[in-house]
């Protein structure tokens, strides 16, 4: 046998005898928090469903449980929303927002005015104008590079056109509308 084996037997017999003395420790510390939480779920149901605290003062947790999970069952599903209304919301809230914080951003006159026009159009129809224009089909994104190729000409500088029109160069910021 090795030199270390007695020590080891008696550090598994200590971690033994440590395990079982801690083991109702947890338990009764595992029981106290599910009392607490009946507890505390015995006076939140109690007000909706309509029951004086002091005429159920001594409920079982059965029965709590029982009152929680048919008031619960009661409740009227609220209809979830569509992805599709989603997305429309969040559109709506994106152009919306920057509508408000475009006139802040340097753009002339004409320039801001040609954008605030095309997010009332997109608003005031309902569907989102850019919502196909994304990756969904080849054709349409070579079409959209156009015009916003078009509308950073219109608004840039001499200088900066040429840059604009030709490949965006590896580390270049690139415009985007979204």
């Amino acid at each position: 046998m090795t030199p270390h084996a007695p020590s080891t037997v008696a550090t598994r017999k200590q971690a033994l005898e440590l395990r079982k003395t801690l083991k109702p420790l947890v338990e009764k510390r595992r029981r106290a928090r599910i009392n607490d939480s009946l507890l505390q779920l015995k006076t939140l149901i109690l007000p909706l469903v309509g029951k004086e605290k002091c005429r159920y003062s001594k409920l079982e947790k059965a029965d709590i449980l029982e009152m929680t999970v048919r008031f619960l069952t009661d409740i009227p599903a609220t209809p979830t929303k569509g992805s599709t209304d989603s997305y429309r919301e969040g559109y709506t809230a994106c152009l919306q927002r920057v509508s408000a914080l475009l006139p802040h951003t340097g753009l002339d006159r004409e320039a801001g005015l040609r954008v605030n026009e095309f997010m009332q159009r997109a608003m005031l129809s309902g569907s989102p104008a850019c919502q196909h224009c994304c990756g969904r089909s080849a054709s349409v994104a070579p079409q959209t590079q156009q015009r916003l190729r078009n509308l950073q000409a219109a608004n840039a500088p001499r200088s900066e056109i040429r840059a604009s029109v030709s490949a965006p160069v590896s580390g270049a910021p690139v415009w985007r509308p979204w």
